[in-house]
């Protein structure tokens, strides 16, 4: 059985909500999610918005209100066929782990101010969420092109099957950039929050 692991980080303006739903996962696939936190004590708008400036988790030299990680490994079985090597039952783990902001008051919340928080924290979930789905598809994409790999000797086969990770890896991450200039890194998804300006 061969193994292979890909580990990336990738850092946004956003974070997912606690309950972290990735939806349907491809066939071959299993997923580990959780939510890491940082607390932040704040109690106006302003506060909060400093808080996550100044406390957030820093990536790449810089602090942002949130990051996902995640890290994909596969593994296969490969043999001898009679058209050479073949691989069967691939397999993908994708671990991935978002680090959220939790939000606790210094003092009785202003009700606008709280609804402001909702509606932000809404909008960091539904982003954050994208940047692991699109990790979790990769990893679908993986196995599916990996069963059934054929031909030639194993060890060909195998570097073939490494390459073949390495491309659906590079191009995962510039489907993860792509996301983030799409959403700005969450700012489209997080409208409803940003309308609220003063709490």
């Amino acid at each position: 059985m061969r193994s292979a692991t890909v580990v990336i980080l990738a850092v946004t303006t956003a974070c997912s909500h606690p309950n972290v739903d990735l939806g349907p996962t491809p066939p071959g696939v299993s997923v580990q999610a959780t939510v890491a936190y940082y607390d932040i004590t704040a109690n106006t708008l302003a506060e909060v918005r400093s808080a996550l400036a100044n406390e957030g988790p820093t990536s790449q030299g810089r602090r942002w209100a949130a990051t996902t990680s995640w890290r994909m490994q596969w593994s296969y079985q490969s043999r001898r066929g009679d058209t050479g090597c073949e691989i069967s039952h691939a397999h993908a783990q994708v671990t991935t782990t978002i680090t959220f902001p939790r939000w606790s008051p210094s003092g009785p919340p202003d009700s606008a101010l709280a609804v402001w928080w909702n509606q932000f924290n809404a909008g960091l979930g539904e982003h954050e969420r994208g940047h692991a789905q699109l990790a979790v598809k990769t990893a679908g994409q993986l196995v599916k092109e990996l069963d059934g790999m054929s031909g030639g000797q194993c060890d060909a086969l195998g570097e073939r099957a490494s390459q073949l990770g390495r491309r659906l890896n590079s191009a995962m991450q510039t489907l993860q950039i792509e996301y983030d200039q799409t959403t700005r890194h969450g700012a489209t998804q997080i409208q409803k929050a940003t309308r609220l300006q003063n709490p």
